[in-house]
């Protein structure tokens, strides 16, 4: 889909700046040789130096044009992976997810970066305001009954012919809405895989299917996973050689935590994979919309002949939270999980998926991604820029291309559950590493969220963490 003009130049200049053609402290071309560069007018440019200027990368200073402040990748390291595969083992992280969650809601002034939610202020308010007026307008009453349990048939139809965005080819019977994302994997799971059976992930991953899958009673091998990378195919080879893998669960783009996404080749030698060794891949693609760069990224889903890749997805993340619209597309096991939907809980609520429709066919929802993106693109930076500028030099960021969350390695001896009983106590909520491996790995490493609109406060917070985790690193020099 065509971006906005003003977006593909700021790209453009970023990408010099990171470059070094123009280094910090140089000024950039004119506002009228840039016009003349790029064929558009000059409000256009400025609307481009005005979205620079609010990812910190550039300031502008009277009779002076544009001067570059810093590059939108500081110098900072990127987080070390896991090396080891880990046994066969059951899921035991509800504990201490359930600890972690109560602390929390004992606080309601508190500055998170724990949840992967958009803030209000980043939502659409008025057409989701509209579509719900429209969605409850039907003479019929329509909005007030069951509906299908496979979902809305027009809305399986929109959402099937978004596919093309990525390269797929989905029709609507081979799409079932479901209740968020989580519903989507949890149904898929239980379509393919019986209490005691083993599934492969990577590692370091996100704790809810973490603790969806406890809750089904499944052990889980966890696979390495680069963080620019993700999973190394020949381990995924050797493990499904070694144990009986009953399916993997992966995420294609921007994994949470660490923002991981697979190449083109990577996809489509997982997709091969499946078909070759009929084991079902859950691909979660959840914040495939949510990208940095022009083109929406494929998904595992992309390359898929044969029906072995089931794509799970969500409206979660990017539009209405509070709507629990997910989807799949389970391929070859459709119609069981259309069964295990209907037998959980009838169907996914009217009203929401006819509000949700509004939103795709009237183009809301594409209009509000395309303002979505660079908005979340600065926030990364922004948030990126206060870690680099507070945090203790050793500490080392991931730099994803999209989705919601940053992935930390903080300096070896911080204990990051202390950290965040230190930083609750200033209402401030982090997410320890140790909640994203079921072996507790990552006793160092701590996820932050950077969907909360920019202010001093965020800022602020940041600082705190800074700070906190400079002190608990003379602490531990000391003992």
């Amino acid at each position: 889909m065509k971006e906005f003009q003003y977006i593909t130049i700021a790209d453009e200049l970023g990408k010099l700046i990171n470059e070094g053609v123009y280094p910090v402290g140089q000024k950039l071309p004119s506002l009228r040789l840039i016009s003349s560069r790029f064929q558009v007018s000059i409000g256009t440019v400025l609307k481009a130096f005005v979205l620079l200027i609010d990812k910190g990368l550039i300031l502008g200073r009277e009779r002076s044009g544009y001067v570059v402040l810093r590059k939108s990748r500081p110098d900072i390291d990127l987080p070390e992976s896991s090396k080891t595969i880990s046994a066969a083992t059951e899921v035991r992280l509800g504990p201490v997810l359930h600890q972690i969650s109560r602390e929390a809601q004992a606080h309601t002034s508190f500055v998170s970066f724990f949840n992967a939610v958009l803030d209000v202020g980043l939502l659409p308010l008025n057409a989701i305001r509209r579509s719900l007026q429209q969605a409850s307008r039907d003479l019929t009453g329509a909005h007030l009954l069951y509906e299908q349990a496979n979902g809305n048939p027009l809305l399986r139809q929109e959402i099937a012919g978004r596919s093309f965005r990525w390269n797929g080819a989905l029709k609507a019977e081979e799409v079932v809405i479901t209740n968020g994302a989580l519903e989507a994997v949890s149904l898929c799971l239980r379509a393919v895989a019986e209490k005691g059976d083993t599934i492969v992930l990577e590692t370091p991953f996100y704790y809810g299917i973490l603790q969806t899958i406890e809750a089904l009673g499944l052990k889980i091998v966890e696979l390495p996973g680069d963080t620019l990378s993700g999973i190394d195919l020949d381990q995924l080879e050797q493990v499904c050689k070694e144990h009986r893998v009953a399916a993997c669960v992966l995420i294609s783009n921007f994994n949470n935590p660490n923002g991981a996404m697979l190449s083109d080749q990577k996809k489509r030698d997982i997709a091969a994979f499946a078909k070759r060794k009929k084991i079902p891949v859950i691909d979660d693609d959840i914040y495939g919309d949510l990208h940095f760069d022009t083109e929406r990224p494929a998904n595992i889903k992309s390359y898929d002949t044969d029906g072995w890749v089931m794509l799970c997805a969500s409206f979660s993340k990017s539009v209405a939270p509070g709507y629990r619209i997910g989807w799949c597309a389970p391929g070859r096991f459709t119609e069981k999980v259309i069964r295990l939907k209907a037998v959980t809980n009838v169907a996914t609520a009217s009203v929401v998926q006819l509000s949700l429709l509004q939103l795709l066919n009237t183009g809301a929802y594409d209009r509000h991604l395309r303002r979505l993106r660079p908005e979340l693109h600065k926030l990364m930076l922004l948030t990126l820029q206060a870690i680099a500028a507070h945090f203790p030099l050793e500490t080392k960021v991931s730099r994803p291309k999209g989705g919601l969350v940053l992935w930390i390695e903080l300096p070896k001896g911080v204990d990051a559950l202390v950290l965040h009983q230190k930083a609750i106590a200033e209402h401030i909520q982090i997410a320890p590493g140790t909640l994203f491996s079921n072996r507790g790995d990552y006793t160092n490493y701590i996820r932050m969220s950077y969907s909360n609109l920019w202010s001093k406060r965020i800022e602020q917070a940041i600082q705190k963490l800074g700070k906190m985790i400079k002190d608990q690193v003379i602490e531990g020099s000391k003992s």
